[in-house]
């Protein structure tokens, strides 16, 4: 505990003038600072106002007959000789101003305002009004920059809950979420009850086919088509154009099997895949497609790779610098061992076949379950992971194919990030993949939104660069929603995220748990007190925030879509039985 002796005096005197002056603001209630500040102006009380009666009197202000200092004030007032004790303490005033004058009254008030645009979500923590929100609305009005939003709170205070209800209204405003990679399967009920597609993979529970063309493979017939239509018109102008995306649509499929091969064999040796076995396995993928049983509609599979990497054509002979056979055996003997090993190594056969349930990109929302898959193995759990991803964009760059060629209306995606400390952990590579989304975002269509426990989560990543880059997603998310959190998260919060002392000890509170008593009746169990309240900062300047209580609507309560403790349904009615 800081003591008196170990204060520097010098220091808080300077800091005190410099407060009282108006060159600087007084430090946080809940920072180191801020605590040390207060104690020695209380403790210090008299002689401050001594030094500034002397600084009174030599600017020739004479002081007050009987001015004195009093300390440890009551109820009504300070007693003693001459303290001005109140018999009845008056109503504090009232002044009226304009909104545009007084906004905020930062940092002693939180933010009023409750705009209802978007995703209605619940009410206003202090005056009840009504609250909306969703990323999408928001960068649509001109509230935020970005469309995107990071959530920050301790486990169990809804954190899933909020995200699921702007989703549903992404859904009703014909928006589709994207949940690729749903490790705790939070989001499974949600898209069922919306219409949307379950993609379930696991070991037993469904295959991924790492050559899989994905929806924007899938997508190249229709283009084809419409060339050869425009072919037929005599359209000059058009064909050009259309056969450049064409193009780019065969190229991106293509370049996307290749990264998808290329991580997976080196997430399993544990270092990066040699250049010319890539350069080999997309040369071998190009010949595969010459075969008349492969086209879009039918892509190979990992097993057919290996049998012509295997089998070695003269073109891959001579691409690897192989004389003969043996020579070309020799090259890709490595290569060989990595690929078998996904077929029926630590993934299982997860990615031995074709993909069980293909991505639609027609479908109201998309979830990629992989609660199946076994968390204590990391190394599976990152490729099945990245593998998840690849499919899940490209599903987002077909729908933005057909809008570019005229076949489709131009579509909005909402792609969801929860448990973010596991995804960033998950591989290498998925920090930066997660640093380009936060940056293309907008040129995506898709709104980001990023949601872990907390602060430190990012700062627990195994590199310092996977560090300072997730670091920076916060910066430029467009908005920050916050639940309950601890004071030192707050701390470490300050240099980015500014909150009022208001703000601070709404936040702070809201990470308290449920008072420890017995309950008496039935399904009365206790609640811990931040449950479902959030400070939603649109803005990283020190403006004002907006909190807001989340309120389930009947449907959502009947239908248990926020329910993540239904496997204690058991243990909890044997609580209510045995309550007295």
């Amino acid at each position: 505990m800081t003591t008196l002796s170990t204060i520097d005096v010098a220091a808080m005197h300077q800091l005190h003038q410099d407060i009282t002056a108006g060159n600087a603001e007084a430090p946080a209630w809940y920072t180191k600072q801020g605590r040390t500040y207060r104690r020695w102006v209380k403790e210090n009380t008299r002689e401050i106002a001594r030094v500034e009666r002397m600084a009174s009197i030599a600017d020739g202000v004479q002081p007050t007959a009987h001015e004195n200092v009093f300390s440890n004030p009551k109820p009504r007032g300070y007693t003693g000789k001459w303290s001005g004790e109140a018999a009845v303490v008056s109503g504090p005033k009232e002044w009226q101003t304009t909104t545009n004058l007084s906004g905020g009254f930062n940092p002693n008030v939180v933010g009023a305002p409750a705009p209802v645009i978007g995703t209605p979500l619940g009410e206003h923590v202090i005056t009840g009004a009504e609250i909306a929100c969703d990323p999408l609305s928001w960068f649509r009005e001109g509230i935020i920059a970005n469309p995107s939003c990071f959530v920050l709170s301790l486990p169990g205070l809804g954190k899933s809950t909020l995200i699921r209800k702007m989703l549903m209204g992404d859904v009703a405003q014909g928006h589709i979420p994207i949940i690729a990679g749903d490790i705790k399967a939070e989001y499974v009920g949600f898209v069922h009850q919306v219409g949307g597609q379950v993609v379930t993979i696991g070991h037993g529970a469904g295959t991924l086919n790492p050559l899989d063309v994905g929806a924007l493979g899938r997508v190249i017939p229709q283009l084809e088509t419409k060339v050869a239509q425009l072919r037929e018109d005599g359209d000059a102008e058009k064909l050009e154009e259309m056969q450049a995306l064409l193009e780019r649509a065969r190229e991106q499929v293509h370049g996307r099997q290749v990264n998808v091969v290329s991580t997976l064999v080196s997430l399993g040796r544990g270092e990066p895949i040699r250049d010319w076995e890539s350069m080999l396995v997309s040369v071998a993928l190009r010949e595969i497609y010459e075969s008349e049983t492969i086209d879009w509609d039918n892509p190979p599979v990992l097993a057919e790779l290996i049998d012509h990497l295997q089998t070695g054509s003269a073109q891959l002979m001579d691409k690897g610098r192989a004389r003969d056979k043996h020579e070309w055996d020799l090259r890709i003997d490595d290569l060989m061992l990595s690929l078998n090993s996904l077929l029926d190594g630590p993934t299982g056969r997860i990615f031995a076949g074709q993909t069980s349930t293909p991505i639609r990109v027609d479908a109201t929302a998309v979830c990629i379950d992989v609660s199946a898959i076994d968390r204590g193995d990391k190394a599976m759990k990152a490729a099945v992971m990245m593998a998840c991803w690849s499919a899940a964009f490209g599903a987002i760059e077909a729908a933005h194919m057909l809008a570019d060629a005229g076949l489709a209306p131009q579509k909005y995606f909402s792609a969801t990030l929860d448990e973010l400390w596991q995804v960033l952990a998950a591989a290498p590579g998925m920090v930066a993949q997660v640093d380009a989304l936060t940056r293309l975002n907008r040129s995506d269509a898709t709104v980001l939104n990023m949601i872990t426990h907390t602060f430190k989560d990012l700062e627990a990543l195994p590199s310092i660069e996977d560090q300072k880059t997730a670091m920076g997603f916060i910066e430029r998310a467009g908005m920050v929603i916050c639940g309950g959190l601890p004071a030192s998260e707050l701390s470490i919060l300050s240099d980015k995220l500014e909150f009022s002392p208001a703000e601070a000890a709404m936040v702070v509170g809201w990470s308290r748990g449920a008072h420890p008593k017995r309950a008496r009746t039935k399904g009365s169990r206790a609640v811990p007190v931040g449950r479902g309240q959030f400070m939603i900062k649109p803005s990283k300047d020190g403006s004002p925030g907006i909190p807001v209580r989340t309120i389930l609507t009947p449907t959502e309560i009947e239908y248990r879509l926020h329910d993540t403790n239904m496997r204690f349904d058991d243990f909890f009615k044997l609580g209510e039985e045995t309550a007295v």
